[in-house]
């Protein structure tokens, strides 16, 4: 007993001394007032300030009632500041006024500091009241441990009557100067106009006075994915991401301070006589480059967003693409059976399950929408067989739905919903055959609540893939919002309903899908565990394209694409079978083929590649990735393109080196961020063991990899010993 009470001291010691090492040594002395592992808020009463601090990053703030609120600096572990010139953390539009949150000038008396604290992750909260508004605004900052980054909100609550706030912003901070980094939207790059835009990395280098706007007017990754990156070619870079999933406004200006970042909600006003949240915004600096800032980011999501629940990168069957809505319970049961012999995990059936669904065409699935019914002649045994005959087979089951959209010819019918809850704009629907549901309302988000609940109590699925086809910004009279904030209205009940949903089935998988990745953002992200990237599912080198993108900011584990059959890339007599599924094996592998259609030696070769990608999957469960060249591109790619994804800790390293073009026979690769003192084992997939290396010369000498007449697509796996 004794032992253990000296072990469990020992270490209370070797954490409390990390936390304050991690600290500027002016507050060394301080209160430590909070601590979650390597977070923690410190204040010192003396110097009048709050500082939190997580992974050597730490702001320290001005909080007292003699003194306006200010960022008094912010340091990184080598005692760099990183956000410089003294700019307001934020500005607000309150009741018509432009005013500095916690400026004495501007009217604020300061009201106090709260923190809490569990086991990961520290909040600190700073209230203060503007009396000539009538309002209470509190500003959050939340730290996980091991993340080097920072959460941050503001809450706007009305004193008496009402408030109107205009133009939410999330955080105005200035950087220092260096290149701008973002990511595209799908830019409407999908099945019918592929413009090979989606998710394409950008970069600029701002001249003085020169400034870019992002942004999106409808979802969030309509045009650009909520993501920033500012680095000076060095080793050091910032980065933030804005956790939202409507429209949104980033500024970026090169002024003389440095680099001024605005970002937030854009155009628009609401008034509410409840506390108003503004979005939440993530944003820090590392070490590493880009490869740095993806692991944080990959930390904070799975910490801070996720609570260490890991991805689980099923592999996944899906039925659109083959069989669209001519579907029914025979043709579902065998293609069942035969994916499970594949190696399937996940078996999803799409749209076509409910009453009325392809009654024009093979892909209508418009019709019957919204009246959450099962086809009875189609599924006599109704869904619950179908999940019961997945689980006999060793496979989870999933269904399609789309909450947020309904046939107009299902509204009005008893227990459907109500023509009063859908949305408009300008008087209009926007289409002619059905509409969207504004789900600022209360009893509309209630009734799609009740219809999926009965949904999955019924038919018992581990898996619902929420998809989302249509959207406007609703500016309809009558709903709980006015003509400017139908965006922010629909986007908050939207998190409402998930979050009520993820209460009520907290084992419930959920996949995150947009007509493509028209919602791809950590707000979404916060209540799904799969994101579909882009309805252009093929060929192999689109989806690396958008892998090497957006693992920029999403774990990899959290991307899906499926392997189809394309023009360019058919399945039946494949020129490169092993290409097909390992340029997809980095993210969620899916599957979407009638499987009938193979012979028995092509099964076998399907069911080889998926356990391939199984003996890399617990590596990605929690990794983070980065590029080791430029991004893959169908024409002005590099002729060699790598993706490097490393587990949390360290511990393997999975290497995806794919040859796109003749012009180069062989690749060294090097891989980036080993420990330079431990020893690698290093294997192929295909040529098994390949030897021990330090990470060193790993590093230095790299790993040359030659073209192969098998197959274009490589794997490399290194394990630290």
């Amino acid at each position: 007993m004794t032992r253990f009470r000296r072990r469990v001291l020992s270490v209370f010691v070797f954490i409390a001394a990390a936390v304050y090492s991690s600290l500027p040594l002016s507050v060394a002395a301080a209160t430590v007032v909070e601590r979650a592992g390597f977070a923690s808020i410190v204040h010192d009463e003396s110097a009048r300030t709050w500082t939190i601090a997580s992974t050597g990053l730490s702001i320290v703030f001005g909080l007292d009632p003699t003194r306006d609120f200010e960022i008094v600096r912010a340091t990184t572990p080598s005692g760099r500041l990183w956000i410089v010139g003294g700019l307001p953390d934020t500005v607000l539009q309150i009741g018509g006024q432009t005013v500095t949150f916690g400026s004495r000038g501007a009217g604020f008396v300061y009201r106090g500091v709260t923190t809490t604290a569990t086991e990961t992750r520290v909040q600190l909260d700073t209230t203060f009241d503007l009396p000539t508004a009538r309002v209470r605004v509190t500003r959050h900052y939340a730290a996980v441990s091991g993340a080097p980054a920072f959460e941050t909100w503001t809450t706007i609550a009305p004193l008496a009557g009402s408030v109107t706030t205009t133009d939410l912003n999330a955080f105005r901070l200035a950087v220092d100067p260096g290149t701008v980094r973002w990511i595209n939207g799908l830019q409407g790059d999908n099945l019918t106009t592929p413009t090979d835009s989606a998710f394409t990395l950008q970069q600029r280098d701002l001249e003085a006075g020169e400034a870019i706007a992002l942004g999106a007017q409808g979802r969030s990754s309509e045009q650009t994915v909520p993501w920033i990156a500012i680095d000076e070619g060095g080793d050091e870079v910032f980065f933030a991401g804005l956790m939202w999933s409507g429209a949104w406004a980033l500024n970026a200006e090169r002024t003389d301070l440095g680099i001024e970042l605005t970002l937030g909600l854009g155009s628009m006003s609401t008034t509410s006589t409840a506390p108003i949240e503004g979005p939440h915004a993530v944003f820090g600096t590392t070490r590493n480059g880009l490869r740095g800032a993806a692991a944080a980011m990959r930390t904070f999501i799975l910490r801070g967003l996720r609570g260490d629940r890991p991805f689980e990168a099923l592999v996944t069957y899906n039925t659109w693409f083959t069989y669209g809505t001519r579907i029914d319970e025979r043709s579902m049961r065998e293609e069942m059976e035969a994916a499970a012999e594949l190696g399937t995990e996940l078996f999803v059936v799409d749209a076509g399950w409910y009453a009325g669904a392809g009654r024009d065409a093979a892909d209508d699935f418009t019709s019957g929408l919204g009246s959450w019914r099962v086809d009875e002649e189609r599924f006599p045994e109704g869904l619950a067989a179908l999940t019961a005959h997945a689980h006999s087979l060793g496979m989870k089951l999933g269904l399609w739905v789309e909450p947020e959209r309904v046939a107009l010819s299902t509204v009005g019918r008893d227990d459907l919903a109500k023509e009063a809850w859908l949305a408009t704009t300008g008087g209009s629907y926007g289409s002619n055959q059905a509409a969207q549901i504004c789900l600022a309302s209360a009893e509309a988000r209630q009734w799609v609540l009740d219809q999926i609940s009965r949904l999955v109590d019924e038919a018992a699925p581990d898996y619902i893939k929420w998809d989302n086809n249509f959207w406007i910004n609703c500016d309809r009279e009558g709903h709980s919002h006015g003509p400017r904030d139908g965006n922010f209205a629909h986007v908050n009940g939207l998190y409402d309903l998930l979050k009520q949903l993820r209460e009520r089935y907290p084992g419930l998988l959920i996949e995150n899908v947009s007509g493509g990745g028209n919602r791809l953002d950590l707000g979404m992200l916060r209540y799904s565990d799969v994101g579909w990237m882009d309805d252009r599912s093929a060929p192999s080198v689109h989806v690396r394209h958008n892998l090497g993108g957006l693992t920029m900011l999403f774990p990899p584990a959290y991307l899906f694409s499926f392997v189809m059959d394309h023009e360019a890339e058919r399945l039946l007599q494949p020129s490169d079978l092993p290409l097909y599924f390992r340029s997809r094996s980095p993210g969620v592998l899916g599957l979407c083929f009638r499987t009938e259609q193979f012979s028995e030696e092509e099964r076998q070769q399907i069911a080889a590649e998926i356990a391939i990608y199984k003996t890399t999957r617990g590596a990605l469960a929690t990794a983070s990735a980065t590029l080791l060249t430029p991004q893959a591109a169908p024409a002005g790619g590099p002729p060699w393109d790598v993706l490097q994804a490393d587990a949390a800790g360290g511990q393997t390293i999975v290497l995806s080196a794919i040859q796109w073009s003749d012009a180069q026979d062989e690749l060294t690769i090097r891989p980036e961020g080993l420990s330079p003192t431990a020893t690698y084992s290093v294997s192929s997939v295909d040529a098994g063991d390949l030897g021990t290396a330090t990470g060193e010369d790993l590093m230095a000498d790299g790993v040359t990899v030659a073209g192969s007449p098998r197959t274009a697509a490589h794997i490399i796996i290194l394990q630290r010993q």
